[in-house]
């Protein structure tokens, strides 16, 4: 991750909430989509999501639209200069993130709760293997 969008998105956590509950649930506020879906990285993990959760073509189709969205928006980082131009993206970041759970949680229904589930279990073995 660039590390100029991580310090804007720890920027973005509540106050009291540590960086490390971002290794335990990554949702929303960590690029999953992109980890999943745009990364050649995670093509297999994408696959196993796919099937795990019974997803159909339309909702996987979805999933990768929304990656890519989510990684556009990652670029505008690399172009912040200042701190109120910072506070600005900031906020839309996090307008985005909650659109992003929004649009997920509809479009996945009752097999949301799953995927959140399995989204957690995946990310713990990739920090673990990070290690």
């Amino acid at each position: 991750m660039n590390p100029l969008l991580l310090v804007l998105a720890l920027l973005l956590l509540p106050p009291g909430v540590q960086a490390a509950s971002l290794s335990a649930d990554p949702w929303p506020q960590s690029p999953v989509l992109v980890r999943l879906f745009v990364l050649p990285s995670g093509r297999e993990a994408s696959r196993r999501l796919s099937r795990d959760l019974a997803l159909t073509p339309a909702q996987v189709a979805a999933l990768r639209r929304l990656a890519q969205s989510e990684a556009a928006s990652a670029q505008a980082g690399r172009e912040v200069i200042g701190r109120q131009e910072a506070a600005r993206l900031n906020a839309r970041i996090a307008a985005l993130r909650t659109e992003k759970d929004r649009k997920v949680r509809v479009l996945l229904g009752s097999k949301y709760p799953a995927f959140r589930e399995w989204v957690r279990t995946w990310w713990a073995a990739r920090v673990k293997g990070a290690r």
